[in-house]
């Protein structure tokens, strides 16, 4: 499966209107920390390696720098420990959690992570407020998302997102950092500044 989806900056009445009519599914609070080694190794190819609730999860991008740029984001999200170490090319004989340190991949930030979730014409809308570990910064952001099959399927969804978000005045053409990289761009600078010159943002 191929998540497609889109980050938004919503004011008060943006978010109304988007919900207005939305079935709400759930509300949680996610904790993430995402981990890359000294060098960034793992982030400059635009991989986002992550502990989520105690699993690791890798989102790997159908293309480089596509979480950062006018359209909607396109990653693949694997959960299996071996497509995992397949996606980094790691030399591991033990199981992931036990072998990460030893690399030198190490966590750079977590995150906690309140969503409100909900379905809205096929599209899953999620209401995101995040705090970090060790700092007062916070950032909030909707996402509208639809799941493809494939690869093959993801224009279609993009298209079926953008339109959707025109109806509510939504603006598609911008580009909206993720919770990770917008940590980065006000806490981290080193790193930021490294994966925008990596082309992995903007």
């Amino acid at each position: 499966m191929v998540e497609v989806e889109k980050k938004f900056l919503l004011s008060d009445e943006q978010k109304t209107q988007l919900l207005d009519g939305a079935e709400f599914l759930y509300e949680k609070v996610i904790t993430d920390s995402y981990l890359d080694d000294n060098n960034y190794s793992i982030t400059k190819a635009d991989l986002w390696l992550r502990l989520r609730d105690g699993v690791f999860e890798l989102k790997a991008p159908l293309l480089s720098g596509s979480g950062s740029y006018d359209g909607a984001n396109r990653y693949r999200e694997l959960t299996e420990d071996s497509e995992i170490v397949d996606e980094l090319a790691l030399s591991v004989d033990r199981p992931l959690k036990n072998e990460l340190g030893r690399l030198g991949i190490l966590p750079f930030v977590t995150s906690y992570t309140t969503r409100q979730s909900y379905a809205k014409q096929g599209f899953t809308i999620d209401i995101d407020s995040a705090t970090y570990k060790n700092t007062d910064f916070t950032y909030n952001v909707a996402e509208i998302e639809l799941l493809a099959e494939d690869e093959s399927q993801a224009d279609a969804c993009e298209e079926h997102i953008m339109m959707f978000a025109k109806q509510y005045g939504l603006e598609t053409n911008s580009v909206v950092l993720g919770k990770v990289a917008a940590y980065l761009q006000h806490e981290r600078r080193g790193h930021y500044e490294a994966l925008v010159k990596a082309r992995v943002l903007k």
